[in-house]
């Protein structure tokens, strides 16, 4: 939820607004639905959106809107909100939530939390775009490494050792962009997040991410 100013998202009318765009993103995460939710027999989140535009007085909107489902039942859900106005409110600047598959894990539910929370707090650092390698998109990983070719057009180096080259460099560019392949900043030694993950018997099924630009 987006507001003019900074002064405005941090009044409790604000984050409590967006407490309930948040409950219903859960029933319709497309942006015009949510607005046509209804939170009592009354009322729809429009009736309190508008509400909440006359008591702040600026121009209020929704910009976007995330939602996971659990897809097994060894799923297990865990988030992290970043630059929270308050301790009471789970209203910030920017949010990540992960789905962790419990493979045959030794761990508690709560620590499988835990590990959860980090990696959130991980994503909402690091920004990464997709899950894995195979989530990129074909045209994308074709665009790069043609791009990749085209810094070495002068290199007189033969075809065999410029695949070499780019495939070394794609490695690096799904550093940047796959969570997997990330150095997980919040864990001891820094390990690739699919290594720390299967190390504890842990599959990351899906991540989403929220930041306010």
């Amino acid at each position: 939820v987006s507001s003019e100013t900074d002064f405005a998202s941090r009044s409790s009318d604000f984050t409590k607004l967006v407490g309930v765009v948040a409950d219903g993103a859960l029933v319709n995460d497309s942006v015009d639905g949510i607005l046509d939710v209804k939170i009592n027999d009354e009322k729809t989140i429009k009736d309190v959106f508008d509400d909440a535009i006359l008591s702040i007085r600026e121009n209020l909107q929704i910009a976007s809107a995330e939602k996971i489902v659990a897809s097994s039942r060894n799923s297990i859900l865990a988030g992290y909100v970043h630059g929270k106005v308050s301790k009471e409110d789970e209203a910030g600047t920017s949010a990540a939530i992960v789905e962790l598959v419990n493979n045959d894990s030794k761990l508690s539910d709560y620590e499988i939390i835990e590990i959860g929370k980090k990696l959130a707090m991980h994503i909402v650092a690091a920004k990464p775009t997709y899950l894995d390698p195979e989530d990129v998109p074909y045209d994308i990983v074709e665009k790069e490494k043609q791009l990749l070719l085209e810094q070495m057009d002068d290199s007189g180096k033969p075809a065999n050792i410029l695949e070499r080259i780019v495939t070394g460099r794609m490695r690096k560019y799904y550093e940047g962009v796959c969570l997997t392949e990330q150095d997980h900043m919040l864990e001891e030694g820094n390990p690739k997040v699919f290594k720390f993950l299967g190390d504890h018997g842990l599959k990351l099924e899906a991540f989403k991410s929220n930041y306010i630009q």
